[in-house]
């Protein structure tokens, strides 16, 4: 009976090793990553409305300036922006001079509506169709605050491919949720000061980060990126991927990069590191 409890005994201690061996070797979370070494381009954020409507974004060049050294440094903390400002309290309004009449239009509306798309930490948590959270949703707020307190501000979800559409019929008045400013972008929008920094970056999953480690070895890939964005004309200039697949969002981009439908996708270093933080 002895001899039988200690065999008993001495498997048990066998399989507990093995058990212990096989957690501690057991492999690493396959989740997204950003590629190292790799430079697509720097960027900066800015607000946009229609072409001409320059008094407009003047305004708002005043109030970010106004708050640039206080209360969008207090926002900026919150999502762990502040080393991405662009703008401070000495940053000079390029379009001080402009005296059309699309500030008088928004005062006499009496609200501004704003298109955005969901993008962490810019804009998420939609309640109602309101986004809730989000760095530009609050310093959006802040900004016509700082302007007039009667002016009710407006958050429309858009399709990001059509907001240059939307902004000339009318039926939105600015576009801000992370628009990188772009020479064609400014050719076709009136856009304010710059307002926050931010790269185009490439994403992979990490079982995949040595196979697609180069902008040469991603010629191989299915790629990815937001209808109408930096990233799209990134992977556009650079040539990434055998094929490519539009996106109607960077979020989608990003899932769609988890399921394994994407092999590499460009978005904005900003929401990139946001939703890989939330991985861990």
């Amino acid at each position: 009976m002895k001899k039988l409890l200690t065999i008993i005994l001495t498997i048990a201690l066998m399989v507990t090793a093995v058990c212990g061996l096989t957690a501690c070797n057991k492999p690493e979370a396959n989740k997204p990553t950003i590629v190292s070494g790799i430079t697509l381009i720097e960027e900066q954020y800015g607000i946009a409305a229609k072409k001409g409507n320059d008094a407009l974004i003047s305004k708002v060049n005043d109030a970010l300036i106004a708050i640039a050294d206080g209360q969008m440094k207090t926002i900026a903390g919150t999502y762990g922006l502040t080393s991405e400002i662009a703008v401070t309290s000495s940053t000079v309004n390029p379009k001080a001079n402009a005296t059309d009449a699309s500030w008088d239009n928004i005062v006499t509306k009496g609200k501004v509506v704003i298109g955005y798309t969901i993008f962490a930490p810019i804009a998420y948590e939609v309640v109602d169709e309101v986004p809730t959270k989000g760095y530009d949703i609050e310093l959006a707020k802040a900004v016509f605050a700082q302007l007039d307190p009667n002016i009710e501000v407006e958050f429309l979800k858009i399709e990001w491919s059509a907001k240059e559409t939307m902004l000339t019929a009318g039926s939105i008045d600015l576009v801000w949720n992370g628009l990188t400013i772009t020479p064609s972008r400014s050719e076709e929008m009136c856009i304010s000061i710059p307002y926050l920094n931010n790269k185009q970056v490439a994403l992979v999953m990490s079982k995949n980060a040595e196979k697609f480690n180069s902008i040469d070895a991603m010629k191989d890939a299915i790629a990815g990126a937001e209808d109408g964005s930096a990233g799209e004309e990134q992977i556009a200039l650079k040539q990434i991927g055998k094929e490519y697949i539009k996106c109607p969002s960077q979020l989608d981009a990003y899932n769609k990069l988890k399921t394994g439908t994407l092999d590499v996708i460009v978005i904005d270093s900003v929401m990139a590191n946001y939703y890989i933080s939330l991985e861990d």
